[in-house]
């Protein structure tokens, strides 16, 4: 693999000043607590030994130009440190923070393609947002796919991707509200009033999901792309090795306002009808509507092929860095779970 130098890509910044059958995970056949890849590992030593994991990250390296030897591309290593900060667990002795400071931009960002791609993949990382830290405008862990493959983000907001060139998603802690969810774009996204525009998708909706600041968080996120002319395509999300949510073809139940899926909930659905550049009300079953499944792809080529770590803040106080620290990395074709200690 050809990897870029530490210094920013004009891609990115470009991008980031705009940014405003198989197996399948079913309902039923979860992963049992303490299973997972992670639990053949104590501390996750070895781990990037096993079959099933793709690529490790543990900032484990001596230097960040050494760490950035593992990603093809880097911006802004300027706001990045190594720090002696690790989550409880882990077999390393140090993690990496970022610092977004108004002076210096918006952030930074840790991007890697992973070669051909995949049509199911596990992604687990720990994150840790300071005490004071401001809300952030996006964060990443983000997947998606690009076709052709790129060693950069090419990802653009505010507009469908197209079913044959890419889809995209993130784990967010969504601004003020410090709440997880997903922020997903695919060519079948909804939009919003007042033109239809379309943002990130989400799916979660459930204010006792709260970030917890100044603690070490373990997010893992599954993401199978559909088989091409269906909807079967999948997102799953665990926080600290509990499964928090689960979309597929016909699960869960709920309803649609505008480009929020709302599980479990029921009555009047609106959405963008991109037709007619208006609203369109709906009525939705007993119990709400069973959601319709992801069509990711319209073409066999695009699968799962890169990762993106970064911090996005647009706005932050001038003198004042808001800090986040990412560890203990991990991406698999099967479950891989929190750290074990033994």
């Amino acid at each position: 693999m050809t990897v870029s130098p530490l210094n920013a890509s004009a891609t990115v910044v470009l991008f980031l000043a705009t940014f405003a059958t198989s197996t399948r995970l079913t309902a039923q056949e979860q992963p049992e607590p303490g299973a997972g890849i992670a639990s053949r590992y104590a501390h996750d030593r070895g781990i990037g030994e096993d079959p099933a994991v793709i690529f490790n990250e543990d900032f484990e390296q001596a230097s960040l130009e050494r760490i950035g030897l593992r990603w093809d591309t880097v911006r802004n290593v300027e706001v990045m440190s190594l720090s002696s900060d690790i989550p409880s667990g882990s077999g390393g002795k140090q993690s990496l923070l970022m610092s977004q400071l108004a002076e210096k931009g918006t952030g930074g960002d840790l991007y890697r393609q992973l070669g051909d791609g995949y049509d199911k993949l596990y992604t687990r990382m720990y994150v840790k947002f300071a005490d004071d830290c401001e809300p952030v405008h996006h964060f990443g862990t983000c997947v998606g796919g690009n076709n052709p493959a790129t060693r950069w983000p090419s990802v653009r907001a505010g507009q469908p991707t197209k079913g044959d060139e890419s889809f995209w998603l993130g784990v967010e802690p969504f601004g003020s509200r410090w709440q997880w969810d997903y922020y997903t774009y695919w060519c079948d996204m909804r939009g919003s009033p007042p033109r239809g525009q379309t943002w990130g998708n989400s799916f979660i909706h459930d204010d006792t999901l709260k970030v917890r600041r100044g603690q070490w968080t373990c997010i893992e996120v599954m993401v199978r792309i559909n088989d091409v002319g269906d909807t079967n395509g999948e997102l799953a999300l665990w926080i600290d090795g509990r499964q928090v949510s689960h979309l597929g073809k016909g699960f869960p139940r709920g309803k649609w306002v505008f480009d929020k899926f709302l599980p479990g909930q029921e009555g009047d659905g609106v959405r963008w009808n991109q037709t007619t550049g208006d609203r369109e009300y709906f009525k939705t079953s007993a119990g709400g509507d069973p959601f319709e499944g992801f069509r990711f792809r319209t073409a066999e080529p695009l699968q799962v092929n890169f990762l993106w770590l970064y911090l996005y803040i647009t706005k932050g106080t001038r003198g004042h860095a808001n800090r986040v620290w990412f560890d203990d990395v991990v991406l698999a074709t099967e479950y891989i779970g929190p750290l074990q200690t033994e």
